[in-house]
């Protein structure tokens, strides 16, 4: 596939496969090797490269992908004679070691202060978060970004505007069909030939490709389907594209304001190079049990909009599982938006996630709850758990137990719900935790919920 793409301010016209690596592109063909191979999954952060201004791990995007993008690389931010004052800083911090992982850990600071030029030390470590470093460890890394920020970049002429409406286009040679519509329509009538691989954020893609666990004949990618795009408010709901990114969610201020499990949930997935890529529509078609934005739609009460050549559906959140990576969507349907309607005032919402450190966690536990006061009583329960069941559930039988419940009497019911929370979760042993854990972790997240509606408004 020929491929024309930005880096370091530099044009670069390629033929390579189309399902090859950016990383693979940027140090094979392009002699770029500060990029490194780590973890090839991209939890490690080792390949990270800012695309288009966002931090991504470049081992998890097909070189499709790049084309009519603008790519940065460390080689890219300075020279010795005249650095990037973060690449200055990490020096004069001693933030340096055995330096395979500094590659990224510069990008993903670089990234961080081009967006906020003085984070504040939670965010740094937030922005941090998918970046691995067993050597120096992170409070001098942590002090070289404070450094830094107190430095303003250094400028490197004028950076070239990505081309997204551009095609790739295709070679003799190619293995792989690559499909890049650009309407939702014409995605629902490639869809409906048969045949295709969908990507969304291409993050689990990724991963399957290195593995050599799929390798499909061809793509429909559907990351320049405008539809697909962006939140807006539609009859009392927030409508949300399913080609949606975390990181476009975290930035939404509807979403901050009126859907806070939601927007508290995509902040534990991943970490800024997974959520700069992976979508919300990807999260819900993976049919992942432990899936992180799940929780929160279900507790919601959303609805799944299915699009077909042949017209459109919606479904109950709800009800889109129907077994361990399996939903109702047909082999000729998109998830082509989520539908979330806006909370009842004073609505409250949680979400909690127990795994087995903050960030780039599988959940061994999460639950979204959400519930009303009125007139001292409780309203319009929904608790939604995930990595507790082949599917993330509805506690209905918890829900039962606290609806209609006095806030006088939070401390008996915590322990009433929380036991049929535990009663009615049917969790498993696996490597990331046991069934009995999962149980306990489960009531006992219900039980804090619980206890939190008689204090202050929280999230």
């Amino acid at each position: 596939m020929k491929i024309s793409l930005w880096v370091n301010g530099v044009r670069r016209d390629l033929e390579v496969p189309p399902l090859k690596r950016l990383l693979d592109v940027l140090r094979e063909d392009l002699g770029l090797v500060g990029a490194k191979e780590g973890c090839g999954e991209g939890e490690c952060g080792a390949c990270a490269v800012i695309l288009d201004g966002r931090l991504v791990n470049s081992c998890l995007l097909p070189a499709y992908r790049a084309h009519g993008r603008v790519v940065r690389t460390i080689e890219g931010l300075g020279t010795p004679e005249s650095p990037d004052p973060v690449q200055s800083a990490f020096v004069v911090e001693g933030a340096v070691q055995c330096g395979y992982c500094i590659p990224g850990l510069v990008m993903a600071s670089r990234a961080l202060l081009d967006e906020e030029a003085s984070p504040t030390r939670p965010r740094i470590r937030e922005a941090l978060a998918g970046n691995l470093c067993r050597c120096t460890g992170y409070e001098r890394i942590i002090r070289a970004v404070e450094r830094a920020g107190q430095t303003p970049a250094r400028v490197c002429g004028t950076e070239p505007s990505p081309d997204p409406a551009s095609e790739p286009e295709a070679s003799p040679g190619d293995e792989v069909v690559v499909h890049v519509p650009g309407s939702l329509r014409e995605a629902c009538e490639m869809l409906g030939r048969g045949g295709v691989t969908v990507i969304g954020g291409a993050t689990d893609l990724g991963v399957l490709l290195h593995e050599e666990i799929v390798a499909p004949r061809a793509v429909l990618d559907l990351s320049r389907v405008a539809e697909l795009h962006g939140v807006r408010r539609e009859e009392g709901a927030l409508v949300i594209g399913a080609a949606t990114t975390y990181a476009d969610l975290l930035r939404d201020p509807d979403v901050a304001r009126d859907l806070p499990c939601l927007h508290a949930a995509v902040r534990t997935v991943g970490a800024p190079a997974i959520q700069s890529l992976g979508t919300l529509g990807g999260n819900l078609v993976n049919g992942s049990p432990g899936a992180d934005a799940v929780p929160p739609l279900l507790a919601l009460g959303a609805r799944i909009r299915l699009m077909s050549g042949a017209g459109g559906r919606e479904v109950a959140a709800d009800a889109f599982f129907t077994g361990y990576r399996a939903t109702v969507r047909r082999p000729d349907e998109l998830v082509a938006a989520i539908i979330v309607p806006l909370p009842a005032a004073g609505t409250r919402q949680s979400f909690r996630k127990a795994g087995t450190r903050r960030a780039q966690a599988i959940a061994k536990v999460n639950l979204a709850a959400c519930a009303r006061v009125q007139d001292g009583a409780l309203r319009d329960v929904r608790l939604a758990a995930g990595s507790v069941g082949p599917t993330v559930l509805l506690l209905r039988r918890a829900m039962a137990a606290l609806e209609g419940g006095r806030v006088a009497d939070l401390e008996r019911l915590a322990g009433a719900v929380a036991a049929a929370a535990r009663d009615e979760v049917v969790p498993i042993d696996d490597v990331r935790s046991t069934a009995d854990y999962r149980r306990a972790v489960t009531g006992n997240l219900v039980a804090r919920f619980v206890l939190s509606l008689g204090e202050a408004p929280f999230l």
